[in-house]
Formats: C-alpha cells, structure tokens, sequence
C-alpha cells in the first residue's frame, strides 16, 4: 500500500523522500508542448531524461528502505506507483524476474496520451515521453543495470489503440541512470522556515479543508487514471516539472544565442507568445521561455482551480463557509495548501483591484536550489500563472456562477486586455525567505 507523506508545516507531499504535487492533464499537456513546439533544442534529454532521473532516484530510495524485496516485489511496487499517481497503467509486474537484454512493455492507458490528444490534429511522432521516461528508470532502479528506450511505432496520444515501449540493456559505459546522485537537500535562506499564520478570512477552516482534500480518493482508477474536479489529474513529480521547465528555460536562452533571428521566429511558432508580442512589446530572450512557462500556470489554475471551484466538494464543503466574494480566494488557497505546492499565504487583497499572494516552501524554488542551485532571476513560473488565473476566475469569469470552463472561454478571460496580470516580487530561489506575486488589473 502506498502511503505518501504530507507535512502541514511546509505543505510539502512524499512519496518515497521524492516530492510529489498535484496537476491536471491541461498543465501537463500545455508544458509538454512548450518543450516540444521549439525546433531548435533537443527534446529527448528534457522529457524523457528528467522523468527517468526522477523516477529512479525515487524508486532506488524505496527499495532502499525495503532491501527484502524480491525483484517481484519490485517490478509490483513500480507499477502500484506509476498506477497510484495517475498516469496510466504500465504493466511492469509482468516482466520477467531476472535482467533481460531487452523488454517490451505495452500501455492500454496513458494520462499522456490522452492528454495529448486533446490537441488539434493528429500528431507527428509519439508523445509519452514521461511514460517512457519512468519506464526506463523504474527497470534500471529495479534490475540494477542501465537501461534506454524508445516507442515504437504509433501510440495512445496518436490514436493508436496501444503505445509499445522497446527497452534495451545500455552499452557498459554508459552509466546513466545508474550515476544519478540521490536527491539533494535544498539550503534555505534565513527566515524561510518562519511560516506566518493567516490573517485574511479566518472565519474559513482552512485545516478542514486541507484534511478534506488530502482524504478524497485521489488515486488511479482501473485504468490507472484520477479523474476529478472535471480534469484528469495527477500526482506528479515536483522535480519533474522543475527540471523540465528550468531545464527547457536554460536550452532557449542557449538556442537564442545561437540564432539570431529564433526569438522572432517564435513569435509565429508560438500562438502564445504571438498574443503576448502584442501586449508586451519587450518580449526577448529569457522573458520568451517565462512567458511561455507563466502560461502554463495560467492555464493551470483556470482549469484545475475553476473545475475545483465548480465541484459538488467545493459547494458541499467551503461555500457554506463563504461570505464574501473574495472569501473565494481564501478557500481555494487552503485547498491549494494541500497540493504539495508549499504553503500559500493572502498578504493583501483589493476586491476587483489588486491581489499579493505569498508562499514559503514554494516547489519551484526549492527544485531550483535542489539542482541548480540560486536563481539569478525570478523562477516561480506556476505560482505567478496561478495568481493571474484566480483573479481572472473570480472578477472577470465569475466563477461563482459556475460557467462552463471551455478553451474559448479561457481565451475570453485570460487573454483579456482588461484582465490580470501577475509580477514575481521576491523569490526563495533567489535569498529572499518567501517567494510573493503582486496580482493587478493589465495596464492599457
């Protein structure tokens, strides 16, 4: 049985010492794509490498901690996880119990691949890249021997029926996953372990709350899948989102040092930046791939956030307790707080005007300071989309009516010239003790 371990003091979720944070298939698809949609870097090393880096660092920890496992008991636990998280139903317990110079595994259901077919279109090449990814370091974790892969032919999210993972023994001198150090502790500045209490809307029970959400049945289905909140959600790898996305900021910044017209040239590969080019006209370098990574927030937090605040647990539960409109606010950030985001605190909020949220033990500095160490700019791209988003929700959609939260209705309300906007003013990763998102009307 799998039992992942939440602490209310830093809002930080494990499984196995590997930090694990919610998230629907909107984030990760958008994500995904945002690595993908550019030419002119190496997707491979991001998708796949990160997500076999994460994965066997964890599962090496639990068989660590349990060295009595047989490799049955292994291959089991692999799978338990992989299905447990939501993404999908990789059927690991089959596979033999002794090292082979090759496997093949065959997906039925993937959250990748699904997710990905939401996309317009057929697509081009497979786009499991984390199932692949997990697959790899799950059997080199489990045989101890480094192992690659690839997909086969057509997959789930180009509408096979199936998605084939072809697994084979490395060559003896590579050594990758096998070299992956264990998880690094992240050294805090002064001060980021003093989490203040809340001062905004303390007639809401936020630890009810909290104890509600952390109880609800989020775990994978038959088919190794958690749908909720009208999503499909995830329990994902805090690290692989951030090693993804500091990873993908490091290669652009390299790609446009390289080529000298690739910053214009992404303005029309990329729908979003093309809108955003429009907006602000001082688009360039690194502001391109936080823009792109700030999006992906915002699409985060319209739809997992909207679908939370549209549900049957959410009138059932927090509304009863709501009694004012930016009491919304307050009750979607303690259900927040028990996502493994950290811990989010209401500094000050204007109705219709003006929001500062702040968060100590936020996920995206930490992973910073984990593998990169400080930042030399502002890094909590998912924190500063989410802010946007909320406020949009509650003033410009009005999410207290329950509209229906399609793409074209995101577009009307995240991409208004009259919507929000959201500014990172101070960040863990960079010294300060919290990181702090300023959230105000656009400026016309």
């Amino acid at each position: 049985m799998i039992h992942p371990e939440a602490s209310s003091g830093t809002g930080i979720m494990t499984i196995s010492r590997e930090p694990v944070v919610f998230h629907c298939n909107h984030y990760n698809r958008f994500l995904q794509l945002v690595i993908e949609d550019c030419h002119y870097i190496d997707r491979e090393p991001i998708l796949v490498g990160s997500a076999t880096e994460v994965s066997f660092r964890q599962l090496r920890a639990a068989f660590r901690e349990h060295p009595e496992w047989s490799v049955a008991n292994r291959l089991k636990y692999a799978e338990s996880i992989y299905r447990f998280c939501g993404f999908g139903d990789l059927p690991l317990g089959a596979l033999p119990h002794s090292g082979e110079p090759e496997f093949v595994l065959v997906e039925n259901h993937s959250h990748y691949g699904a997710a990905l077919r939401l996309n317009y279109g057929k697509r081009r090449w497979p786009g499991e890249h984390f199932d692949l990814g997990y697959a790899i370091g799950a059997i080199s974790a489990i045989y101890g021997q480094s192992y690659g892969g690839k997909i086969d032919g057509d997959a789930l999210s180009m509408g096979a029926e199936t998605t084939r993972f072809h697994l084979h023994l490395c060559n003896s001198g590579d050594q990758f996953p096998l070299d992956i150090p264990d998880i690094p502790q992240a050294v805090l500045p002064q001060g980021a372990d003093q989490v203040p209490p809340r001062h905004i809307g303390l007639h809401i029970d936020e630890d009810a709350i909290m104890t509600a959400v952390r109880t609800l049945p989020l775990t994978g289905d038959a088919d190794g899948l958690i749908p909720a909140f009208g999503v499909y959600l995830t329990r994902h790898y805090a690290d692989y989102y951030n090693l993804v996305s500091f990873r993908f900021e490091r290669a652009l910044q390299e790609a446009l040092n390289t080529h000298r017209y690739l910053g214009e040239m992404l303005w029309y590969e990329y729908p979003t930046l093309f809108y955003y080019k429009e907006k602000f006209k001082h688009l360039q370098g690194q502001e391109l791939a936080r823009t792109l990574l700030i999006e992906a927030g915002h699409i985060c937090g319209f739809s997992t956030m909207g679908g939370i605040m549209r549900s049957d647990p959410w009138y059932q539960l927090i509304v009863p307790q709501l009694q004012c409109r930016e009491d919304w606010l307050s009750g979607i950030i303690a259900c927040i707080n028990a996502l493994g985001w950290g811990v989010w605190r209401i500094q000050e909020i204007i109705p219709n005007e003006r929001l500062i949220l702040r968060a100590w033990y936020p996920y995206e500095s930490l992973g910073h300071l984990r593998a990169f160490g400080q930042a030399d700019h502002p890094i909590d791209y998912l924190m500063t989309g989410i802010g946007s988003s909320l406020m949009n929700l509650l003033y410009t959609a009005d999410i207290t009516t329950r509209p229906d939260l399609t793409l074209e209705f995101y577009y009307q309300v995240n991409r208004s010239k009259a919507g929000f906007w959201a500014r990172q003013t101070r960040c863990l990763a960079m010294g300060d003790p919290y990181s702090e998102i300023v959230v105000e009307r656009n400026i016309l």
